[in-house]
């Protein structure tokens, strides 16, 4: 059986009955790194796999679901704004540079 098949065989329902991440890596037979690894690709694999503060858990209700959803999206955006100053400073950097060519091409006139 594989580490995947492993941790989606001790996915419970439920937070009440959510399985911690110390346990998921007794269960797995990995460490922390890539147990949460394997939990990543088989979100992206399509489980809808929920993590809290209680561990790993499959969704119970609408409620639980929900309150996933708004974490991760919360998540998501503080990336993303994060991200906004480092684009920002990359297009100027780009364009800077840029410029320097530009100018340097033109040296001779």
């Amino acid at each position: 059986m594989t580490a995947a098949e492993r941790i989606s065989n001790a996915l419970r329902t439920g937070e009440s009955n959510a399985v911690s991440l110390a346990d998921m890596c007794i269960i797995s037979g990995l460490d922390n790194r890539n147990t949460r690894l394997v939990i990543e690709t088989l979100r992206r694999k399509g489980a809808v796999i929920i993590s809290s503060n209680k561990g790993y858990y499959l969704p119970e209700n609408a409620e639980e679901l929900q309150r996933y959803i708004n974490k991760e999206s919360r998540r998501a955006k503080s990336i993303f704004y994060t991200l906004k100053s480092a684009r920002q400073l990359e297009k100027c950097m780009r364009d800077c540079k840029d410029q320097i060519k530009f100018e340097d091409e033109n040296e001779g006139f």
